[in-house]
């Protein structure tokens, strides 16, 4: 006979092999997620409590669905990733609201998390992994020069984007200054949005996440040299589509860009 599915978020009821198989896959699920011990403790907990044995199995599915097992990653019960421990002084509540900022572009807000948790492609990066021949950026200019490709180098000091991004810099860095002398930071920094707090948080993390998505497409992808009147042209174009969108709106002085 059909079993009876209740569609409220009450208890579902389930047979005794299908409530197997999902616990199952979410005893697999916390063994890759590191959260064994916690596992073993909730289910012996579920065990002593004094209540029927369809009762217990409820509070057991409940446990594995996806959204718990989002939630358990997300928070305290598993390790941080491991940028945290790399600079530990700094507050990464801010650098992770600046990545996720609704000014910016889905695109935009992909490339600034493989900048800031250390996944975006490069050879030096490579090269560790014994994945390339050698770790200098192939630009033949930045070759002759034995460059390293590293994050920073693609970003700010290859030969293709040096001059775009030290406009940038000086663009970010004025907004930054905004309440007093401009802050010692270095690319890295601004890179992976680490800067000092400011008042134009929204312009300085739509500059530096529009300019990155800009090198990731046409210098990383298509290996073409960024003109600072490219990135000027594409910044003016963007503040105009924002201007459309369901997003908080940026502000800048009249020529500015």
């Amino acid at each position: 006979d059909r079993r009876e599915v209740k569609k409220d978020n009450g208890p579902v009821a389930a047979d005794p092999a299908q409530h197997d198989a999902v616990l199952c896959v979410g005893r697999q699920a916390v063994q890759l997620a590191g959260r064994q011990d916690a596992w073993d403790q909730q289910q012996q907990q579920n065990a002593t409590q004094d209540v029927g044995r369809v009762e217990v199995k409820e509070n057991m599915l409940q446990l594995v669905t996806t959204k718990g097992i989002y939630i358990s990653r997300m928070e305290n019960l598993l390790v941080p990733p491991k940028v945290e421990f790399k600079f530990p002084e700094v507050n990464f509540k801010v650098v992770y609201k600046r990545m996720n900022h609704k000014v910016l572009e889905t695109r935009q807000k992909d490339v600034c998390y493989t900048i800031i948790h250390g996944l975006f492609k490069n050879r030096d990066r490579l090269f560790q992994q014994g994945r390339a021949d050698d770790r200098l950026c192939q630009n033949q200019a930045c070759k002759r020069s034995d460059m390293v490709e590293s994050v920073e180098h693609i970003f700010c000091l290859c030969y293709r984007v040096r001059t775009a991004w030290l406009w940038l810099r000086a663009k970010v860095t004025e907004l930054l200054s905004d309440q007093g002398p401009a802050p010692a930071v270095s690319n890295t920094e601004l890179i992976m949005l680490m800067y000092p707090k400011c008042r134009r948080e929204a312009e300085a993390a739509f500059l530096l996440c529009t300019f990155m998505e800009l090198v990731d497409r046409e210098v990383a992808g298509k290996k073409k040299e960024l003109m600072v009147g490219t990135v000027r042209g594409v910044l003016r174009a963007k503040v105009e589509q924002i201007s459309s969108r369901a997003a908080p709106e940026i502000h800048f002085p009249l020529g500015w860009l």
